[in-house]
């Protein structure tokens, strides 16, 4: 998201977060950064949780899957806060309301599969919030 951002002259903050402390403060899986950096990218983001002030801080949250969809809402204390969480994949035409799977266990392919879908979710937002939302 950050690079699609850069891409177009975007100036907007975005963090990547989990709901368990079991990777905190590591990098990305070796394998995810490699798959990016074929595609140009680097991924230099540590392994945070997410944090109930996020619904403040930010304009949208972006879950991959429907259980940390549900998770997330949960934590929201409002409509207003609610109204921020979508499945990552909510604006895709490709993809639309389809998870996007955890590839740890697909070996190397798994990650490199994964690429589309992450790449079209982020393209979509992207058009949504940035393009096609009324200023």
């Amino acid at each position: 998201m950050e690079h699609i951002l850069q891409e177009k002259g975007v100036t907007a903050y975005v963090e990547s977060c989990g709901l368990h402390s079991t990777f905190l403060g590591n990098p990305p899986d070796r394998r995810m950064q490699d798959v990016a950096e074929a595609h140009g990218i680097t991924l230099d983001n540590r392994a945070k949780i997410f944090e109930e002030s996020f619904f403040d801080q930010f304009d949208a949250i972006f879950c991959v899957t429907e259980d940390i969809l549900s998770a997330v809402k949960a934590m929201a204390h409002s409509k207003k806060h609610l109204d921020k969480v979508f499945l990552a994949t909510h604006f895709s035409t490709k993809y639309k309301d389809e998870e996007i799977p955890d590839p740890y266990f697909g070996g190397e392919k798994g990650f490199e599969l994964l690429w589309d879908r992450v790449e079209d979710s982020c393209k979509s937002i992207f058009t949504h919030f940035f393009v096609d939302s009324p200023s």
